[in-house]
Parts: C-alpha cells; structure tokens; sequence
C-alpha cells in the first residue's frame, strides 16, 4: 500500500476535498456544555491497539519544495537499526557552463545545509558521510517511496569522522565579510569526477534530461558506529548553501584565471528521493509488530510504525450526540532509553478509504481549516507537560476525535472499517522521531478515550 502524494500535498488536497464534501458536523458542540445540562460522561471503552508497519511513503521531490532530506543512522535498542539515503539529481541552472578548452580542474566540493528541525539524534558522536555514483539512472519524471533505492557505484566523495554541528554557522566563502551565514557541511569529491563534469560536451550541457542521463544521479549515505546515532537533515534546496563547486583554472589573454561553477539541486523536476529502512531484529519491538499490545505503545517516524486502534463497540452508542471525543496518551520512562532520543512532536490520526489509501480524520481537516498553515491546536497530537499521580510530571498527548467518534457511533455493525483508525507520526517520512507510551492495561497511566455526549432520545 502506497500514499499518493507527500504528506504536505496531501494535507492541502485532503482539505480541499473536505471543504467541499463534508457533512454537517457536531464541531463546536463542546463549547455549548455549560448551556447542556444532561451531557454525559465515560472513558470505560475498550481499546485494541496493533503495532504495524507503515506504509511506504512517496518521498520524490520533482517540484523542489520539500524542506529537508534525511541521511544518518539510528541504533536505537527499543527499535533497531533505522537509516536513512538521499538519492538526488542536480543540475546546471539556468545556463551551460562553456569550459573553455585549456580548462583545468583544480578541486571540486560538495555542500550541504543542515535543516536543524529534522536533525535526531546525538551529534556530539562522529560521522562518516559518503557520496557515490548511481549506476541506475534516477528519473525526473517518476516518482519514487521510501522503500525504494538506487544502487551504488564509484565512490566520489568522502568526510570521516566528523563532528555535525548543524547549529554553528559559517560563510561559504570565508574571505567575503559580507555574505550570508548558515550551517552546512562541504565534502571534497574525487579529481576524476570533476574531470568527468569538467569534459562533458556542449550538447550533454544544453538540456536538463541530457545532463542528468550522462550522470545517472548521486547518494548520499552518513553512518556511524556509536548509540545512539543520528539522522542528520539537509536543505538541497537552499542553492545558496547545497550545491556542487567545481574550481577550474584557464587559460586568459595575459595569465591564468582561477574560475568557478555551481551545480545545483534546486529547479523543476531536479528530482531527490529519500529511501528509508529499518531493522527490527533483536529489539523492543521485534515480536510485536503485526501483535495486539497492552502495556506498551510504540510509534516510529521515517515510515516505521503506526498504531492500528480499534474501539469494537461504539456502534452499540444509539441515539447519542458526540460533545467531545478525546484520546489520552501518556509518555513511559523506561530504563535505558537514551534522553537524546525526545517523543515525536506530532501525532496524527488516518483512516482508511478503500483498500489501498489511508486519509487524514474529519477532525484534522477541521483543524487545519481553522488555524491554517497547517495547524493542529484544535485537534491536539503534540506533547504537554501535565501533574500525574503523586504530583509527579508526565508528557501527555491528547488527540480530538469527535467528529470521527461520531462516525464511529453512527456506522453499522458490519463496517468493520469503522471501527478502528490509525495514529501515525507526523510528518511521516521527514520526521526521524519516535514515542513510547504507556498502554491500556498499564497500571499507571492507560491510554484512554474519553467522551462527552448528549442524548437525543
């Protein structure tokens, strides 16, 4: 099963389909309680939560606009070893380089922005970072998922052990006090493939798809061997700070001219793609993926795992108007976790639609209609800082349901697909982040689902 579109297009396009389609709606319903005077109140539902696979994501870039890529490696002991490669094209710009013939190169690098936001993990661990040759050719005009990958071939380019510092900002070029700082990283590549930049003819330069079918593509790969790693996130499309530097001498009227010339990543159909995998064998959660889980939750980012929750009975709730429908889930400590690796920042909810898609809940789509810019407060998803048991501090997420909670109640007691949902990570294949949480049969903190409702029978 595949989505068929990045999660911030599909946001858009999902919204636009439920402005238009949507029902009435109880939305706002809870904001007339004080002016109900026999709404009710229950949180003894019975939860079934599965842990699953998620599906592969689409994660092809053709328009550029994509905020960041992801490459790195986690080894995380409650979910394995997750990794992630940024495949990509670049291209010239919007002219041909014209290398006169008595051009000769002197070195060629590679820079890459950091993206802070997506960054995970610990960077204060070395990390190696590797660029390669594709050997298969990298289309601009597919679409590629997070489960799918290029091969590798010569490798062009090299960094060991190197520090990231994704904060520490620096200028491109040191000498010019006036130009802009950000923080990157710059990569030596190899002489032979600046060489190889350096003697392609005109007519290779003269189109885009030319071009990239002499070059096939590159990846970029980062690893390390520490724990818990990091996956690290960089802007290919910033071309003031990701792009490929070729310095080049040649021959003027009266000496020799130092010059140089940019690829970039940025441009229509410039196509990148991030292929993401994970390795469950001796984890936490090797034995339960596919299994019904009761102390424990987990999900993961990077298209890893989702929870599948099932809520059996809420056919059986006649006659009733929803107020508020709202799921509670509470962070576990557990020993051994490293601090580094913080909850996900957001959760979402889907549901399926057919048999092969899976689209965001009515009440998302609300919350995004109403806050705008992609906003969830109205529908929650994102950790807070409460007072648990014992005046001891807990993270909680509360996730908003009540318009899908009203599907649930209205739906037959044959449609099975009614009676469960979906909570994922957000955004799904950019965030590298993962929670665990407690359960419903947790002794502590179970996960509840809490509603409010009137009766109008």
């Amino acid at each position: 099963m595949k989505h068929p579109l990045p999660v911030f297009a599909a946001l858009i396009m999902a919204l636009a389909f439920w402005t238009s389609c949507a029902e009435p709606t109880p939305f706002g319903a809870e904001l007339l309680e004080d002016q109900i005077a026999d709404f009710e109140f229950t949180d003894t539902f019975e939860l079934r939560f599965t842990l699953l696979r998620e599906d592969s994501a689409l994660t092809s870039d053709l328009t550029s606009t994509a905020n960041y890529f992801l490459a790195g490696q986690l080894n995380d002991p409650f979910f394995g070893l997750s990794s992630a490669e940024i495949n990509t094209l670049f291209q010239t710009g919007n002219f041909a380089p014209g290398f006169d013939e008595s051009a000769t190169i002197d070195s060629a690098f590679l820079y890459l922005r950091y993206d802070v936001p997506g960054v995970y993990g610990d960077t204060m661990q070395p990390q190696d970072l590797r660029v390669y040759r594709l050997t298969e050719q990298l289309r601009w005009d597919e679409n590629y998922y997070s489960n799918q990958n290029l091969p590798a071939g010569e490798e062009i380019g090299t960094l060991l052990n190197f520090l990231p510092r994704p904060r520490s900002t620096a200028r491109v070029d040191p000498n010019d006090s006036t130009s802009a700082k950000a923080a990157f990283l710059k990569i030596p590549l190899t002489s032979t493939f600046a060489q190889e930049l350096l003697d392609i003819d005109s007519a290779t330069y003269s189109t885009d798809s030319s071009f990239w079918q002499a070059l096939k593509g590159i990846k970029i790969a980062v690893t390390n061997n520490s724990m818990p790693g990091a996956i690290l996130a960089f802007d290919l499309n910033d071309d003031d700070f990701s792009f490929v530097r070729l310095h080049y001498n040649f021959q003027g009227d009266t000496s020799t001219v130092f010059a140089r010339f940019d690829y970039i990543f940025q441009g229509s159909s410039c196509n990148k793609f991030t292929n993401l995998s994970h390795q469950y064998g001796g984890s936490a959660v090797e034995g339960l993926i596919g299994q019904q889980v009761t102390d424990r939750l987990y999900l993961q980012g990077m298209a890893g795992l989702r929870l599948k929750v099932e809520v059996p009975y809420a056919y059986k709730l006649d006659d009733i108007a929803v107020n508020k429908a709202e799921l509670t889930l509470t962070m576990e400590s557990l020993s051994g976790d490293n601090p580094l690796l913080a909850p996900a920042n957001q959760l979402l909810i889907t549901e399926s639609r057919g048999d092969t898609t899976n689209v965001l809940i009515s009440d998302v789509l609300y919350s995004i209609a109403v806050t705008a810019n992609s906003g969830f407060d109205r529908f929650g998803g994102y950790p807070t800082t409460e007072e648990g048991e014992n005046g001891e501090t807990v993270k909680r997420y509360h996730l908003i349901l009540s318009d899908h909670f009203q599907k649930m109640v209205d739906a037959l007691e044959t449609n099975e697909s009614a009676k469960y949902f979906y909570i994922n990570v957000y955004p799904q294949s950019q965030s590298a982040m993962r929670s665990i949480m407690h359960g419903p049969a947790s002794m502590t903190y179970p996960a509840k689902l809490s509603l409010k409702y009137t009766r109008i029978k």
